[in-house]
């Protein structure tokens, strides 16, 4: 099954955000990236703006499990899930599932935020340099592989269309 989510931090996002994609790799095996975007926040009182991405990542796990490990890869990096605010506080990171299927591909019907409609679309936007193990992430479309093979490390490659030629049409790049 292939997944499209989405990441979004306001709590030290450009540390939070990486380490969230590092931890997919970890995961999942391959992510791919898109672009990183500031945003203001939508629906909630805040100050710290947020840093937003869309992550497409297979897994034969079903969409139940795969929720399960993000809510424990959120809790990891210090949401706190019990706290029934927690969809209106500040966050250092929150990965919802907006859509899964069995190809890539991604309708983005079900996706209300601009932001990701934008993303998904393949509209040029100005990406935010993050920094994933001393690698250059966020202005380009991403490929983030966790290689066990060599020595446990991630591997990053940014750069045009890489979104695109990662996962075959499941994000325009």
């Amino acid at each position: 099954m292939w997944y499209l989510c989405g990441l979004g931090s306001n709590i030290a996002p450009e540390h939070n955000l990486p380490q969230a994609v590092a931890r997919l790799a970890r995961l999942f095996g391959r992510v791919s990236l898109s672009p990183v975007v500031r945003t203001a926040p939508q629906g909630m009182a805040s100050d710290n703006s947020f840093l937003n991405a869309l992550a497409v990542f297979q897994s034969d796990l079903p969409p139940d499990r795969v929720k399960q490990h993000l809510n424990e890869l959120e809790e990891s990096l210090g949401r706190d899930r019990s706290d029934p605010d927690s969809s209106v506080r500040d966050r250092p990171i929150d990965v919802d599932i907006l859509e899964s299927r069995d190809r890539p591909g991604f309708s983005g019907q079900a996706i209300t935020e601009d932001y990701y409609r934008r993303l998904l679309a393949g509209e040029a936007v100005r990406g935010e340099p993050l920094v994933l193990d001393g690698r250059p992430l966020g202005e380009a479309p991403a490929t983030v592989d966790w290689n066990q093979g060599a020595g446990d490390e991630i591997v990053v490659q940014q750069g045009d269309n890489l979104l695109y030629h990662a996962v075959k049409t499941a994000l325009p790049g």
